[in-house]
């Protein structure tokens, strides 16, 4: 939300510095204008709101534990003296040794709730299909811990609504071009707007709020009653990793009727002069889209694609030196740093397509490169799952079941390019 305030802040400053120096501003900057305010009117009151709330991270700042609590791991407290050293997943009860009296009655509360509990909604959030929302609290620990199932949602552009009602996404185009006029002519911001034809207009693609379900889960009533906080943490995961991992297949290969259209839907083709996979065909690929977009490119593929590219060798009789260094080899990052090539980060996403053994792609597409700020992920109701329970009576407990509403697009097609298929091998 903060990226998003910021964002139209800049492009409505950009406007008004316009208009400060005595330039009429044309209709559709206009209308432009009125949508950044709205936007950033819209933010501005829920990422307060949500500051207020969010002791959780300066505790963490403080005691040592930042770094981990946004990258999804968890951290052990250092003892005196000395220095931190590994990092894992930060659990649920890790994380409430820094929540505020009212995040701890939330996840109370919330757990009581799953237990059957029915009180316990008059300190909850209810969605508007009869279930109560996740408390921030709790879905944000359990999805930074699940961060590695979301690599296209953590790169893309995430358009964050109050709700799910379709609407269009604001696009200006990026590649109209100026023109130049003579003193005497048409400025283009008279009243018929006589120097655009047609007047450039915030047009986009119209998004809707597809419903994800995790499928239920059996909760024994013992379960619930002995352990609340292990047992929530343990549901949370399973409902929570089963959308984050459907929704990222459909933001990658999605048809886009019925379901979200992945990027892979309407990427650029680039067909490469090779049919095996190898360092250069991944460079090509990478100029293959245009200069404007490759300054904020990324690679994209699967694991097996990248272990692939990561053990080519220089083709000489017994020598095991790998083609692609890393940048610890050279001594100029951290050991771990994840592998950038041909300058570019790489990111793994396991549901593309992968290379054969042979480094073939033979009817697949195992590499995209692009700006994936282009991509646009639509995050119905803030993005925040909501869950309903209920009673099992023949087995004496309840079954809970999470549901989040999302939709994406690619909104400029050149700016991703997939390496197109071969017929052969």
């Amino acid at each position: 939300m903060l990226k998003d305030r910021a964002a139209n802040l800049d492009a409505a400053s950009e406007i008004r510095a316009k208009a400060a120096k005595g330039a009429q501003l044309h209709q559709g900057e206009q209308v432009a204008l009125e949508q950044y305010e709205k936007r950033v009117a819209e933010l501005t009151p829920l990422i307060e709101e949500s500051e207020s709330k969010n002791t959780l991270l300066q505790q963490c700042k403080k005691h040592g534990f930042a770094e981990t609590l946004l990258s999804g791991g968890e951290r052990q407290a250092p003892a005196q003296g000395e220095e931190s050293t590994g990092n894992r997943r930060m659990s649920l009860r890790t994380a409430m040794q820094f929540a505020t009296p009212e995040q701890r009655e939330q996840v109370n509360s919330f757990a009581r709730y799953l237990g059957g509990d029915m009180t316990a909604l008059a300190d909850l959030t209810p969605s508007g299909d009869g279930g109560v929302f996740i408390p921030q609290f709790v879905a944000g620990v359990v999805a930074r811990n699940y961060a590695g199932f979301t690599p296209v949602h953590d790169n893309c552009t995430v358009w964050p609504t109050a709700d799910g009602v379709p609407t269009a996404f604001p696009v200006i185009s990026d590649s109209e071009e100026a023109e130049i006029l003579v003193p005497a002519a048409a400025t283009g911001a008279d009243a018929t707007v006589s120097g655009d034809t047609p007047p450039t207009e915030i047009t986009g693609p119209v998004m809707v709020a597809h419903k994800f379900s995790s499928k239920p889960v059996f909760l024994p009533r013992e379960t619930i009653t002995d352990s609340n906080l292990n047992v929530l943490e343990e549901v949370l995961n399973a409902l929570i990793a089963r959308i984050l991992r459907t929704q990222n297949k459909k933001y990658t290969v999605g048809t886009g009727t019925g379901e979200p259209e992945g990027f892979t839907k309407n990427a650029t083709y680039f067909t490469a002069a090779a049919s095996v996979l190898d360092l250069d065909v991944a460079l090509d690929l990478a100029y293959s889209v245009p200069a404007l977009y490759r300054p904020r490119g990324i690679y994209m593929a699967s694991d097996l694609t990248i272990k692939y590219l990561r053990k080519l060798k220089t083709g000489i009789s017994g020598d095991k030196q790998s083609l692609w260094k890393d940048a610890f080899e050279e001594g100029n990052a951290t050991l771990g740093t994840p592998p950038r090539l041909h300058g570019y980060s790489i990111i793994v996403n396991n549901d593309m397509d992968s290379v054969a053994s042979n480094g073939t792609f033979a009817g697949v597409s195992p590499l995209a490169f692009g700006d994936f700020k282009k991509f646009v992920v639509r995050d119905a109701e803030q993005g925040s799952p909501f869950v309903y329970r209920y009673m099992v009576p023949a087995k004496d407990g309840n079954a809970v079941i999470a549901f989040q509403r999302s939709d994406s697009k690619l909104i400029v097609p050149e700016a991703i390019a997939l390496l197109a298929p071969t017929s052969g091998s």
